[in-house]
């Protein structure tokens, strides 16, 4: 496992765009919590999680609730889908600002954030993060790890 860390939560942004490049190809189980410790001040990502939240309010009746809760919360784990329209963009502006944002391969834990806007971890082949953090350089960003 490795820490990545950006420079800002911009840089994240992108790095996290690098990453679900690869979280879709090796069909990662991509799951967010829609719940923020500080508020949002981007514009953006106000809109991003207010689309997100609507979504996850019209998909609450099929959800099953959690094993430690009797009732739905809907914002609690909700799985994105990263090759549906506008998924990525959601999850590069989202993953790093809210309370916890994860991805899985079968019963392995690929991917978690650690409720900062410019850090996470991601447990993959080294090659595959030193990619990831040199594709996310080449865009623009500062990001190590």
């Amino acid at each position: 496992m490795r820490y990545v860390e950006s420079a800002s939560a911009r840089d994240m942004e992108i790095f996290l765009t690098e990453l679900a490049s690869e979280l879709i190809s090796i069909r990662a189980k991509v799951i967010i919590d829609l719940y923020v410790d500080e508020s949002i001040a981007d514009e953006r990502t106000q809109e991003a999680f207010g689309k997100m939240k609507e979504a996850a309010t019209r998909n609450s009746s099929v959800r099953e609730p959690r094993r430690f809760s009797r009732r739905r919360d809907p914002f609690m784990g909700m799985e994105i889908d990263l090759v549906k329209s506008d998924a990525v963009a959601y999850f590069s502006l989202l993953a790093h600002r809210v309370i916890n944002a994860e991805a899985w391969c079968g019963e392995t834990q690929v991917f978690g954030t650690v409720e900062s806007p410019v850090k996470v971890w991601v447990d993959m082949a080294d090659e595959t993060v030193d990619g990831l953090i040199t594709s996310a350089g080449a865009a623009g960003a500062v990001v190590r790890g």
